[in-house]
């Protein structure tokens, strides 16, 4: 779980996909809905937070809570992702009374 968290993390403040990725194939099963939630959580954002302020910036980049915002749901939603994971492994391994 930890080193899910960590590399969403770096992936979040070094803005850079490789650690996104990294995050995602070591929460897998649940990194695949994990996608699904960040890519939806993402366009709920900006579509949401659109209507109040500015999505960009006056050199066409994203604006600097559109940026802060995407880079925590990423790291939660990772983060969630890996408890998930732990949660079913031990439902799995739990006999059934």
């Amino acid at each position: 779980m930890g080193a899910v968290a960590v590399l969403a993390l770096l992936g979040s403040v070094r803005a850079d996909g490789h650690y996104y990725l990294a995050a995602i194939v070591l929460a897998l099963p649940c990194g695949i809905a994990a996608v699904v939630a960040i890519y939806g959580g993402y366009a709920l954002l900006s579509g949401v937070g659109g209507l109040f302020a500015s999505r960009t910036v006056a050199d066409g980049s994203d604006a600097g809570w559109l940026t802060a915002g995407s880079g925590t749901l990423n790291v939660l939603v990772l983060t969630a992702a890996a408890v998930g994971n732990v949660v079913l492994l031990r439902r799995r391994r739990t006999p059934a009374r």
